[in-house]
């Protein structure tokens, strides 16, 4: 809303044409006179629409206090479409500024109101002094309903036991740490810089010092490293059970939209949001957005359901400068969002326990473990899904974290499990989740057909397995840190290693076969390179290690004429002997189940820049 404020002496107006919107008044709102008065005029938006109350609350409020301030004794609110030009229904500009004379006259103000969509001519006298001339821009939060209690926190065990959170002593250690962060307030000490940087800065991801805080770029490495995960989460989620709709769609939603303006207020200060012209709009925060308005649109019957929706997203999240962490936490994140329709709850906990089974299972095939923080949007959610978490509890046999958020507030999910593992610097650090929603097929408008052929609103299951793009890509190189500390070289597995293959010739005269061997190896689905600079066999050795690919063999006379290899194994640190062929096998039984792309710069390393 945007009003302008004049303290006058006098103001007095008369109706004289009605317009196409103008309300229908009695004959005494025609016309009217006050003086001593503060004159409110009043621009209604589009965007106040959604915040009737709220705008209402806050206008009246602020005219109140102003007309205390310049000791006017009277108030007039008057309608004027000239502040704005994106303008506000009428239905809604009528309401708004009723509800304003009504609370304006409770507070023991004389007010008048003139009528909405009229041509007037009005007189006024403005008192000339330095706050006689005010302009007011209200944004108009509506008031939420305030919260009952606190949080509550507690263990639950695989044996069914509730523990309070100060007396229990058991769980890992990265769950030991999460209670005491999670539930306890107990923030841990500053860490020094974490190793895996040194690992981003190997393979080319950084900062992008050219854009906002807590925007990355890629090198090539990284790149192909980043898309290689794309791939392997669209992967998982054809792998899950039911049928998937993949799509794609913009990351920019209108505020003017009711559904996505309700949905954005539950993030608050964590949006991007932009201006074009006469419209606000956000920067989507995940996939939801975009799914649920195609969704919405589609014909479903019950016998279609569950069925799935997946985008690989890039979302936007305004994290505060000193809370953004390379590939962990930053402000524009790419998440394989995950939805699953289904027809009720009892249908979306079946699919919740089959997808929690699969975040575990990819957490365990690079070797880490998670723990879980389950998180309920009331005791009533946790009583409902307490069965279903304690089956969990007990097949992973590990407690679980709860988190009961304070009673009182209407969430859109009832329960939401966040896995977390422990990483380098001793910091529980969320990777997968999976959440129950049931509230926004109602506000998006999603329906199906049950068996009566009635409308119904589906459950809706949130899912993102490995996490964002850049948090499993954090856990490779988490995990890889970790490796070296315990002696040996740290590696990546072979289907995400920029380069799975790094043949070395001798001199100069080795370089043809060794370039023809690449090719060979090549044409079989492996990234292979060729170290073809003048520089020693020692030096070119060692090169290979820093760049860490996975297989290394030198090419000269004896392997040209055996066809063997001796083959530097990262993985094993030491040399095997084998053939190409053998070679290649050994790698395609590594890389089997995961997705591939050729190498993403030149494989002659004499060819490349440096970076």
């Amino acid at each position: 809303m945007k009003a302008l404020y004049i303290h006058a002496d006098s103001m007095e107006f008369e109706s004289k044409k009605e317009t196409p919107v103008a309300e229908k008044i009695p004959e005494g709102m025609h016309a009217g006179r006050m003086e001593e008065v503060l004159v409110a005029f009043i621009t209604v938006e589009s965007g106040d629409e959604e915040r009737i109350e709220g705008v209402a609350a806050e206008a009246s409020a602020d005219i109140l206090e102003t007309a205390g301030k310049v000791g006017a004794e009277r108030v007039m609110l008057y309608p004027y479409a000239h502040l704005s030009n994106d303008l506000g229904k009428p239905k809604a500009s009528i309401e708004i500024l009723e509800r304003m004379a009504e609370t304006i006259e409770k507070a023991g103000t004389e007010v008048v109101r003139a009528p909405f969509g009229w041509y007037k001519s009005f007189e006024i006298r403005c008192k000339g002094h330095p706050l006689s001339e005010l302009s007011r821009d209200f944004v108009g939060k509506e008031t939420k309903e305030a919260p009952k209690g606190g949080d509550t926190y507690f263990v639950l065990t695989p044996d069914g036991e509730e523990i309070p959170v100060e007396s229990y002593k058991g769980g890992s250690e990265c769950f030991r740490i999460m209670v005491k962060e999670e539930a306890l307030g107990e923030t841990a000490p500053a860490a020094a810089e974490p190793d895996y940087l040194r690992l981003c800065k190997k393979f080319g991801i950084n900062w992008e010092s050219m854009s906002d805080v807590g925007h990355m770029s890629l090198g090539p490495a990284g790149a192909l490293m980043f898309d290689l995960i794309s791939d392997y989460a669209t992967q998982i989620v054809n792998e899950t059970g039911p049928s998937v709709y993949s799509v794609k769609g913009t990351n920019m939603f209108s505020l003017d939209e009711p559904a996505v303006r309700e949905h954005a207020d539950l993030f608050g200060d964590r949006l991007y949001t932009i201006k074009t012209g006469k419209k606000s709009f956000i920067m989507r925060y995940a996939a939801c957005h975009q799914q649920f308005a195609m969704i919405r649109n589609w014909n479903i019957s019950y016998r279609n359901l569950p069925f799935g929706a997946f985008e690989v997203a890039d979302s936007y999240r305004l994290e505060q400068s000193g809370e953004t962490m390379l590939c962990f936490r930053t402000r524009r994140l790419n998440m394989p969002d995950f939805h699953v329709i289904c027809r009720d709850e009892p249908e979306a906990r079946k699919h919740f326990e089959l997808l929690d089974g699969r975040i575990f299972e990819e957490i365990e095939s690079v070797g880490r473990e998670y723990d879980m923080l389950a998180n309920f949007s009331s005791k009533v959610a946790y009583e409902e899904n307490r069965e279903m978490l304690l089956g969990l509890c007990r097949k992973h046999d590990r407690p679980a974290l709860i988190h009961i958020y304070p009673e009182g507030i209407n969430y859109y999910w009832t329960v939401n499990i966040e896995y977390h593992i422990l990483d380098q610097m001793k910091r529980p650090r969320e990777i997968g989740t999976v959440q129950i929603d049931v509230g926004n097929a109602e506000r998006f408008g999603i329906t199906y057909s049950d068996e009566n052929g009635s409308p119904r609103h589906p459950a809706i299951l949130h899912c993102a397995v490995i996490g964002s793009i850049e948090r499993w890509l954090y856990t490779l190189l988490d995990t890889a840190v970790a490796l070296e500390k315990t002696g040996v070289p740290g590696y990546l597995d072979t289907w995400i290693s920029p380069e799975q293959v790094r043949l070395m010739p001798v001199s100069e005269d080795h370089v043809g076969a060794a370039m023809g061997l690449a090719a060979a190896i090549r044409a079989k689905g492996v990234r292979v390179s060729v170290d073809d600079t003048d520089a020693t066999v020692g030096k070119k050795v060692r090169r290979s290690k820093q760049d860490w690919c996975s297989y290394a063999a030198v090419v000269g006379d004896r392997e040209a004429e055996s066809g063997t290899l001796k083959v530097y194994v990262r993985s094993e640190n030491r040399d095997v002997e084998m053939t190409a062929d053998e070679l290649v096998a050994r790698i395609k039984a590594e890389t089997e189940g995961k997705p591939f792309r050729h190498m993403y710069m030149p494989a002659e390393l004499a060819k490349r820049c440096d970076f």
